[in-house]
């Protein structure tokens, strides 16, 4: 929030949203976190980011797809210019300047996160930016999204008996044999399994595996 607010006083601009998705495999994106300040101005806008996080509106947001398409950051004015956009985007960025989002910038941060995409997306509202404010967008874009990284990283939420679990699992233990070591039932196992992986964004004991790995758990 703190750099939300930095970035909104530096800019001068009326409101500032670091938003980062998670981009799986399959194309679906999730939304993993929302900071923001002064997007919520009124209350019409504080229904659309509920309106927006409730019907997926990530998957028609022009500003998204442009996000992930360029590394340099742009004003909302020139999105059109950008992509090619269909009816349904058209009528998205007609809803969106009703609630007053009508003049802004933004700028993605693409990295990869295991087996998965994760964009940062740093966003402005009020007003269009300068070419010199555009570049200060862009350096700030990148330090916010490590700060995001670390907001939603599950290094810090895994506990001792999950990582327990998880680094007998790297040993090639099944649950039952993993149950007998820890003195737990093979349901418990299980059930903490199923919380790794959620945490770790994976399907199954490989994929947590190597996840955990390159993060240092285990």
């Amino acid at each position: 929030m703190q750099s939300a607010k930095t970035l909104q006083h530096v800019l001068d601009v009326e409101g500032v949203a670091l938003m980062t998705l998670m981009i799986r495999p399959d194309n679906r994106i999730h939304i993993e976190k929302v900071v923001s300040s002064g997007f919520g101005f009124s209350t019409m806008s504080a229904e659309w980011d509920r309106l927006y996080q409730r019907k997926k509106l990530q998957y028609l947001d022009p500003v998204v797809n442009c996000s992930k398409l360029y590394r340099e950051p742009f004003n909302w004015t020139s999105v059109p210019s950008m992509i090619l956009l269909s009816e349904k985007q058209l009528n998205f960025l007609d809803s969106a300047q009703n609630v007053g989002l009508k003049e802004g910038a933004s700028i993605g941060y693409l990295s990869t996160r295991h087996i998965y995409k994760e964009l940062t997306i740093t966003s402005v509202c009020g007003r269009s930016l300068n070419s010199e404010q555009l570049a200060a967008l862009k350096l700030i874009n990148t330090v916010s999204a490590q700060a995001m990284t670390r907001l939603i990283s599950p290094v810090g939420s895994l506990t001792k008996r999950e990582r327990e679990i998880l680094g007998w699992t790297c040993e090639g233990k099944t649950s039952w044999e993993i149950a007998m070591i820890c003195l737990i039932t093979e349901r418990t196992v299980k059930y903490h399994l199923k919380n790794i992986y959620k945490k770790l964004n994976v399907e199954n004991k490989v994929q947590a595996v190597v996840c955990a790995t390159k993060q240092g758990l285990i």
